[in-house]
């Protein structure tokens, strides 16, 4: 169902937008973390651990989440990687220091963000809230939720991030709920989060059967790699096309070669240089065409039928295995970064294999700027997903 332009959408979440943005800068202080090589880059053993095993923790240097009343700690945990292969991954938890009001333990949210970048500065776990969405769980811990957050694998520990990989981003965000032990578990994310958390639902009933999983919130999921590219090429929001791009190429070495050569030279370079950006860089916001990087003069989205590319695109399509779990699934329609058609198609495509599928769209007026209208859909989606995570809940209690 789509809500009607309102007065009251802004009435709704005029306190968490306020709450949200003092949180960022109450995180937001130190421009830079601190270096923690010792932490993300010292190798860690594989052997002997199991998927969601926490390797490595450390309490942050702030204590009681800078005041507010959170116990907050880097992670290192095991999980897989797209080929099977044991990989470590870097996250971090918020647990809110007041005792948890309602029976049973404490539930979870595991938090999948959105877009920071391919760099690891960008990782939540290293700057933990001055880039990328982290400021977004303001809202779950109020609630009294504990948090555990994936970096996805390479944001933090070494390797290159595996943008937009169904299995990696899946995996890593259900050894991170693992990390949690026996609690009701709820998988939440938004854009590439709501990627992750989408494709998290389908995997885990195959990959984490034992996970209490009672419901996933997907918000805004750039599902189908297809949809996402034309919108963007051409734009400032065209570094989400080369990390996609460079995603393919970290999680696929065996097609890199096959994928790299649509580009030439300067578009391989272009690629090289975002594998070290995040998206706050000035590099980032520039405007990406990708007919002046390909050999041939054409847009990307004229190889995506070529040999190895669409390989990959197929492998990291969501919405073919239908969730085990309920599933809130919203979008804004005016959303210039993950156009709409994205939740539309992934709803049809869950809906015919049988998903419990809860969908909302918000139609609100759109912003006169360029990548303006992609947040509000995940802020106007709080007044409702916060109830049906709360029932949610409570029927798992009961």
């Amino acid at each position: 169902m789509t809500s009607k332009r309102s007065t009251s959408w802004l009435r709704r979440t005029a306190v968490i937008v306020s709450g949200v943005l003092i949180w960022g800068v109450a995180l937001s202080a130190p421009a830079v973390a601190d270096p923690l090589s010792d932490f993300y880059d010292v190798p860690v053993e594989s052997t002997g651990h199991s998927p969601g095993d926490v390797v490595r923790i450390r309490p942050m240097n702030s204590p009681k989440g800078f005041g507010l009343g959170f116990d907050i700690e880097r992670i290192l945990y095991t999980s897989t990687d797209t080929h099977g292969e044991p990989m470590t991954v870097s996250g971090y938890t918020m647990t809110p220091t007041a005792p948890w009001p309602g029976p049973g333990p404490r539930p979870v949210m595991a938090y999948a963000p959105g877009t920071s970048g391919m760099a690891d500065r960008c990782a939540g776990s290293a700057v933990l809230g001055t880039v990328g969405s982290s400021p977004a769980i303001l809202p779950l811990l109020l609630a009294g939720y504990r948090v555990v957050a994936t970096d996805y694998q390479g944001l933090g520990t070494p390797g290159g991030h595996t943008y937009l990989n169904r299995l990696a981003s899946g995996h890593a965000l259900l050894d991170v709920a693992r990390t949690a032990g026996d609690a009701p578990v709820v998988l939440y994310g938004y854009s590439e989060g709501g990627f992750a958390s989408a494709s998290a639902a389908e995997l885990a009933a195959a990959y984490a059967p034992e996970l209490n999983i009672v419901g996933a919130y997907v918000g805004a999921p750039p599902a189908d790699p297809t949809l996402n590219i034309e919108p963007l090429d051409g734009t400032t929001l065209g570094s989400a096309v080369l990390f996609a791009v460079d995603g393919m190429i970290n999680a696929y070495p065996e097609h890199g070669d096959e994928i790299r050569s649509v580009f030439d030279a300067d578009g391989t370079a272009l690629l090289d240089a975002a594998q070290n950006w995040c998206s706050t860089d000035r590099a980032a916001n520039d405007a990406v065409d990708t007919r002046a990087l390909t050999r041939d003069g054409h847009p990307l989205t004229a190889h995506l039928d070529d040999p190895g590319v669409s390989q990959v695109i197929d492998a990291n399509t969501v919405g073919r295995i239908a969730p085990s779990m309920p599933v809130y699934l919203s979008h804004g329609v005016a959303d210039d970064v993950v156009p709409i058609e994205q939740s539309r198609t992934l709803l049809e495509r869950w809906q015919a294999l049988g998903a419990d599928v809860t969908y909302r769209e918000y139609d609100f007026p759109a912003l006169p700027m360029t990548g303006a209208n992609h947040a509000p859909g995940a802020l106007a989606a709080y007044a409702d997903i916060l109830p049906w995570i709360a029932d949610l809940v409570h029927e798992s209690d009961a």
